[in-house]
């Protein structure tokens, strides 16, 4: 999607009818599936394709999609509106929305070992006390890192990892010299 802005009134509309039917969470899933078919499938570029009738393309959004009927609207809309590929931009705004509106932040943890169930579960508690919000933990395994472990919360950025303290001593030890 061109503007960010045009997914945002998108996404803010959706989280409307969310609201109003009660249904926030459902929608998370059916606009994931949305996003998947008409962003990031074979058929997206078919589905964005302005010289095949649009009348045909909906008609394809209704064979792949098995959606509520207001979200299968959301993708012939998209469809329609030429906005078929931003439909992941629209998720995205959709659920930093919803999150917000629900108390829930998401967390990006990067470790340099992968994490047991166990550990991301004692991070989201430990999370989740520190910004007193539900934290939802998404694990990242990077054995680059050495040791320690990356924490992004939003815009957010903490990082204990050893790769980054042996950077700090290194630039240290070089302005040393």
């Amino acid at each position: 999607m061109a503007s960010e802005e045009a997914a945002r009134r998108y996404a803010q509309a959706v989280l409307q009818i969310a609201v109003d039917d009660q249904t926030i969470d459902q929608w998370r899933q059916e606009l994931a599936d949305i996003a998947a078919v008409l962003a990031d499938s074979e058929l997206g570029p078919v589905l964005a394709d302005d010289r095949i009738p649009v009348e045909d393309r909906e008609k394809m959004i209704e064979r792949v999609l098995d959606l509520s009927p207001k979200a299968l609207n959301l993708a012939k809309l998209l469809v329609r509106r030429g906005r078929s590929r931003g439909a992941r931009f629209v998720e995205h705004a959709y659920i930093r929305m919803a999150d917000a509106l629900q108390g829930r932040v998401q967390a990006e943890v990067t470790a340099a070992v992968e994490l047991s169930p166990e550990q991301i579960g004692n991070i989201e508690s430990r999370l989740s006390q520190e910004l007193d919000k539900r934290v939802s933990v998404k694990a990242n395994f990077d054995p680059g890192l050495i040791g320690g472990i990356i924490i992004r919360v939003g815009d957010q950025l903490t990082d204990g990892s050893v790769r980054t303290r042996l950077r700090r001593l290194h630039r240290q030890l070089e302005g040393a010299a």
